[in-house]
């Protein structure tokens, strides 16, 4: 039993031993098409690759950086817009309830029709109201 795990033990040791890491080359062929090789022929244009490249890491986390600081600049925006919306659908829902008492002279009436314009303005024109052109 111990002569099994030592041979055993030997060959996986000799195994470990030998694996290492091949050395990689970025080359570009004579039509001008870049491919990665671990053998490069000759007359091939090759540049031996590195396993870690720290510069390539922080670029990569600037240009993260730069695409948030946009995105952040785009929903700012998006955000005022959609709030800019809101309001002009406030002040028409204002506008549209002094006429509406001057129409009807039914005060319920016209504070119901203000009440379910003003909850459309609030849900970006998910709700229903008869004065759905407010929100357009």
């Amino acid at each position: 039993m111990r002569k099994v795990l030592f041979i055993t033990l030997s060959v996986f040791l000799a195994f470990i031993s030998v694996a290492q890491a091949g050395e990689i080359y970025k080359c570009i062929d004579r039509h001008g098409n870049p491919f990665i090789t671990s053998s490069p022929q000759d007359g091939m244009k090759c540049v031996l690759g590195e396993s870690f490249n720290e510069s390539a890491n922080d670029a990569a986390a600037d240009e993260e950086k730069k695409a948030g600081t946009e995105d952040n600049k785009s929903s700012v925006t998006l955000e005022k817009e959609r709030l800019a919306r809101i309001n002009k659908c406030y002040s028409c829902c204002g506008e549209k309830q002094q006429p509406c008492y001057n129409y009807t002279a039914d005060s319920r009436l016209c504070a119901a029709e203000f009440a379910n314009c003003n909850a459309m303005c609030k849900s970006e024109g998910a709700s229903s109201s008869a004065w759905s052109e407010c929100w357009q």
